[in-house]
């Protein structure tokens, strides 16, 4: 559902956080639940503030992460982020969604 359209907010709690929504043809959202090793997507915490801060993807790529609220979000103080990062890694780890839907 979506809330702004007037529809009833729905979350699937069995893949919430898992990756592979798609928002239009190109962008999927990614999987920020724990890897094997316990960090959040993959990221220790200097690659996670950098990312939250710049709003880059923290790939080789460095490109802009467009759906993500960074102005916003990379105003955070470093306790903030840092609460994020550990609520992150505390999450069950999940693979990718299997079933995003659109």
């Amino acid at each position: 559902g979506n809330p702004f359209l007037g529809q009833a907010e729905v979350i699937n709690t069995a893949v919430y956080m898992s990756g592979g929504r798609m928002f239009g043809p190109v962008i999927t959202a990614p999987n920020i639940t724990p890897d094997e090793f316990g960090k959040p997507a993959g990221l220790d915490y200097a690659a996670f503030e950098t990312a939250i801060r710049t709003g880059r993807k923290p790939d080789a790529s460095g490109r802009i992460m467009q759906v993500m609220p960074w102005p916003q979000m990379g105003k955070r103080t470093t306790r903030e982020l840092r609460a994020m990062y550990e609520y992150l890694r505390s999450i069950p780890s999940l693979p990718d969604s299997p079933n995003p839907g659109p």
